[in-house]
C-alpha cells in the first residue's frame, strides 16, 4: 500500500489553514529507527488528510511522548487493500467506505464493529435493533450501551481490530445525512475510543467516513475522537498478574469443577477471567463476576470459552 508520509512531504502544509502548528509539529518529528513503536494515522486520500490536519491543529498537543506518523494513501497506485500489511505499529485509518471495506476482509483477526446496523454475526457495539436483526449474544445494542457503558469493556479489550462507521453516532452530532436520528453522542464516543486506546490487543482501527470528501464539521469530530483514542494509548497500563499487585477472587460454582478465578488490576480497575483448563487470562467485567457468583453463565464469558 503506497503511503505518502507528512514528514517527507511537508509541502502539503502550504494548502492547509492551520490554527496552530503544535500538534502538527509532532507529526513531523518521526524516529524512523523506532518504526514498530509508532502510532500511524493514515487518511484514505489527500483531501481528507488536509481536512484532518486543519482539525488537528485546533487541538492541544498532549502526546510528546508518542511517536506519531501522519500520512495518506496514494489511491491511484493501489489495486487492492485486501490483506495488505500497511506498516508496523498501531494504525488508525480514516477514510471512505470503499477503502475501509478492503481492510474489513482481513482474515483471522478478532474484529469489533461499531455501526448502526449489525449485518453479520460478528461482535457489534452500539447497533440499533430496530434497523437490523442480530443474533450474536456477545454484542451490545445502543440501548444497553446507553444504560451502562461498562458493557463495552469486554468487547473492546478482546478486539484486535475495530471498524468504526460514522453512522453509529446520531445525525445531530455528525451533521451527516446518512446517520440515523438515534445513536451515540460525542461524549460516549470519545469515552469508548479512549477505552479502545488503552487496549493491549487492538492494533488496527478504521474510521469509515462513507465518502471520499468530508466537511470541516466531520473532520473536527473525527479529530476529537482521535485525540481521546491517543490519550487512551498514552495512558495504557497493562496489569501484571502477580497476586500482590492485584485483587484475586475465587468463585465456587456448579459450572466448573474447580473454583473460577477473577483478577482485578490495582492500576486500572479492569477485570480479568482465568479460562479454566488453559489458565489463560481474558478480559471481562465486574458484571460477569457477579453473574457467575450467582450461578449464571453470562454470554460474554460463554463466548470467551468458544
Amino acid at each position: 500500500m503506497p503511503i505518502t508520509w507528512l514528514h517527507n512531504n511537508l509541502d502539503i502544509l502550504n494548502s492547509c489553514m492551520l490554527s496552530s502548528r503544535q500538534f502538527i509539529d509532532n507529526f513531523k518529528s518521526v524516529n524512523e529507527e523506532e518504526e514498530a513503536r509508532a502510532y500511524n494515522i493514515i487518511c484514505s486520500n489527500r483531501s481528507i488528510a488536509v481536512k484532518m490536519l486543519e482539525s488537528f491543529s485546533k487541538l492541544e498537543d498532549a502526546f510528546q511522548n508518542l511517536d506519531l506518523r501522519f500520512g495518506w494513501m496514494d489511491v491511484e497506485k493501489t489495486e487492492s487493500v485486501n490483506g495488505v500489511h500497511i506498516t508496523n505499529g498501531n494504525t488508525l485509518i480514516i477514510g471512505e467506505g470503499s477503502i475501509i471495506e478492503g481492510f474489513m476482509k482481513i482474515q483471522g483477526v478478532k474484529t469489533l464493529y461499531m455501526t448502526s446496523k449489525a449485518q453479520n454475526s460478528a461482535d457489534h457495539l452500539g447497533f440499533q435493533r430496530h434497523l437490523a436483526k442480530h443474533s450474536n449474544p456477545s454484542s451490545v445494542a445502543l440501548g444497553e450501551l446507553r444504560a451502562d457503558i461498562s458493557y463495552a469493556q469486554t468487547l473492546i479489550r478482546r478486539a484486535e481490530s475495530l471498524f468504526f462507521h460514522l453512522d453509529v453516532m446520531k445525525r445531530d452530532e455528525t451533521g451527516a445525512d446518512f446517520c440515523p436520528i438515534a445513536g451515540l453522542d460525542i461524549y460516549q464516543t470519545c469515552n469508548l475510543l479512549r477505552l479502545a486506546g488503552m487496549s493491549k490487543a487492538l492494533q488496527l482501527i478504521c474510521m469509515n467516513t462513507d465518502s471520499a470528501e468530508i466537511t470541516s464539521k466531520t473532520s473536527d469530530l473525527l479529530a476529537l475522537i482521535t485525540w481521546y483514542l491517543l490519550e487512551g494509548h498514552l495512558n495504557k497500563e497493562i496489569e501484571n498478574m502477580k497476586q500482590n499487585e492485584n485483587d484475586i477472587f475465587l468463585v465456587n460454582t456448579e459450572l466448573h469443577e474447580e473454583p473460577i478465578k477473577f483478577v482485578v488490576g490495582h492500576k486500572t480497575g479492569r477485570w480479568w477471567y482465568q479460562l479454566p483448563g488453559t489458565k489463560e487470562y481474558l478480559p471481562c467485567s465486574d458484571k460477569d463476576y457477579q453473574a457467575i457468583s450467582s450461578g449464571k453463565l453470562p454470554d460474554a464469558i460463554l463466548s470467551l470459552q468458544n
